[in-house]
């Protein structure tokens, strides 16, 4: 198979720090209260990091071309327990590159803004030192499909979370409640539907464009969705109404999370996405390189150690054209939902992942041996003959260490994210996995609801 490998680029700075201070001058004359500026990034484990800086130091910035330092490798040095991967470290220090165009103001905090940052890692002297930022190499496919290949994406997420009672004590967090009947009227004549309404006004505020919201199948489970994007965008939006929900939740003495399965008994909570492509033409061979990929790349969109209690017994890799209870759903021509995916994942390093997994197959002609199999899972599950028939030859991982076995075979998809990444997220999530293991359900997802 042709290697396809613009992740591997990373070599050129962002220059968007110099666009000089006109871009931040204009959003503080817009927002005359900001005075905190939260420079974010998301690490290998998942976690959003943030250095809040600010008004006129992040001014001098701007005016001196210069950076925030931070300890290396910041990137990639913690597990999601908050536990430090000591013999990573390294002297040298890791560079943040602020992306002015993601300003936006947080509605909930007043006074703050936040915007995304590209990560530069100390201690390359060849210039590649934006190799193992999933940023900086999402943006570098984006571009490169479109000048070398004249491919456009357009990625859309539909957000689903959980509104919760807090954890005190020895009791754990439990959903509020709510008439658990999705897309009910019923499930919204609660105290909790003029928390939505705020959560999508300060959407609406940020410039972000919102088609609906709705309740989902469990006491205090909703989904909101919004308009598909260029990929880095998306990614970048993702993350700010993440950080929304959280935030306007958490005002209101709630907490909202994302986290596949936040209690026993309740329904699971995914983070499903949408992939278009404009070159329909090669629509069966970009899909091809996702199903060919599809276990490994569960690793970077299922990475959490529960993420796996979403998978049914036996559930096989497919694809079927509007059929929801296939792991691909196929929308039309060129657009498809990715159902697996969850709310715990980078959302940088998965969509990377996945849109490497698509353009391996474009690269290469890919034929597509998958059939329709035009089947309602649930009710007329898919036998082992069944699945031969429809040439259907893997099942989803049960785990995330049999994940982390499926990426580590796929060498065309390892060397196309690059070694840098691969290597690295490979060894972070192996001791990350490791160390879940030995802790019970509920100490496991107490650890993993702090941050999602």
């Amino acid at each position: 198979m042709q290697s396809f490998t613009p992740a591997q680029n990373g070599d050129a700075l962002p220059h968007v720090n110099n666009l000089g201070i006109q871009p931040l001058e204009r959003f503080l004359l817009a927002n005359p209260t900001v005075q905190f500026l939260r420079f974010q990034w998301i690490d290998y484990a998942g976690v959003v990091m943030v250095r809040v800086v600010t008004k006129s130091y992040a001014i001098s910035l701007v005016e001196t071309n210069s950076q925030i330092s931070l300890p290396s490798p910041i990137l990639h040095c913690g597990l999601l327990d908050g536990s430090l991967i000591m013999e990573k470290f390294d002297v040298g220090e890791d560079r943040l590159w602020p992306d002015w165009s993601t300003l936006k103001a947080c509605q909930y905090q007043p006074g703050h803004a936040s915007l995304m940052c590209f990560i530069e890692e100390g201690g390359h002297r060849d210039g590649k030192g934006f190799r193992r930022c999933p940023r900086s190499c999402l943006r570098e496919l984006e571009t490169a499909a479109k000048t070398m290949r004249n491919l456009e994406f357009l990625i859309g997420v539909e957000m689903e979370f959980q509104i919760m009672k807090p954890a005190h004590g020895s009791q754990p967090a439990q959903p509020v409640q709510t008439t658990s009947y999705p897309y009910s009227a019923a499930s919204l004549r609660n105290e909790y539907l003029p928390f939505l309404d705020e959560i999508v006004g300060a959407f609406v505020k940020a410039g972000i464009k919102i088609r609906q919201y709705h309740s989902e199948g469990s006491s205090g489970m909703f989904e909101i969705t919004g308009e598909p994007l260029p990929p880095l965008e998306a990614m970048d939006t993702l993350v700010f109404c993440h950080e929304t929900i959280k935030g306007i939740c958490s005002n209101r003495g709630l907490q909202a999370t994302f986290h596949p399965k936040p209690t026993e008994k309740q329904s699971p909570v995914g983070s499903h996405i949408h992939v278009s492509i404009s070159r329909v033409d090669k629509e069966d061979s970009f899909l091809a390189g996702l199903l060919q990929s599809w276990t490994g790349l569960a690793a970077f969109y299922m990475p959490n150690y529960d993420s796996y209690l979403r998978v049914k017994d036996d559930e096989w890799v497919s694809w079927s054209l509007g059929n929801r209870t296939a792991p691909i759903r196929k929308i039309k021509t060129g657009h498809w939902e990715l159902r697996t995916p969850d709310g715990t994942m980078n959302p940088y390093l998965a969509l990377l992942a996945i849109l490497t997994a698509g353009l391996l197959g474009f690269e290469s002609n890919l034929p597509l041996k998958t059939k329709d199999h035009k089947r309602i899972l649930f009710i007329n599950p898919l036998s082992e003959k069944d699945a031969t028939e429809y040439g259907i030859t893997d099942k989803m991982p049960s785990s995330l260490k049999i994940a982390l076995a499926k990426l580590r075979e796929d060498k065309a998809l390892l060397e196309s994210l690059g070694p840098e990444i691969s290597e690295r997220y490979l060894h972070v999530k192996t001791l990350e996995e490791a160390k879940f293991g030995k802790m019970t359900a509920g100490e496991r997802r107490e650890v993993s609801m702090r941050v999602f």
